[in-house]
């Protein structure tokens, strides 16, 4: 884990709800509170020396972290190898624009 540089704990687990409850347990205690879902924070990812720094609502996290930061919801057109990170953008793209 990389959130604010200073965890070394590592996340076998990639998966969404995992990063969810490693965040809720160890960083932003406040995704345990549900009222709290709907309060804005920034990212808090550090990657080569650099904060992620990117504003969302606390609950929003967990989900930004597997598909920014370990990129594990990817997905791949079957078609031409682009990436998506959403399934309803890769059905979208393949209805659409993949020919």
């Amino acid at each position: 884990c990389c959130w604010g540089g200073l965890c070394a704990t590592p996340l076998y687990d990639q998966s969404v709800g995992a990063i969810a409850r490693h965040l809720r347990e160890y960083h932003v205690q406040e995704l345990s509170m549900p009222w709290m879902g709907r309060t804005r924070g920034c990212c808090q990812w550090s990657s080569g020396g650099m904060l992620c720094g990117m504003e969302m609502y606390l609950d929003n996290f967990a989900k930004h972290v597997a598909t920014v930061h370990f990129k594990s919801t990817a997905l791949t057109c079957p078609h031409c190898d682009k990436i998506f990170s959403r399934t309803d953008s890769l059905d979208r793209h393949i209805k659409e624009s993949c020919r």
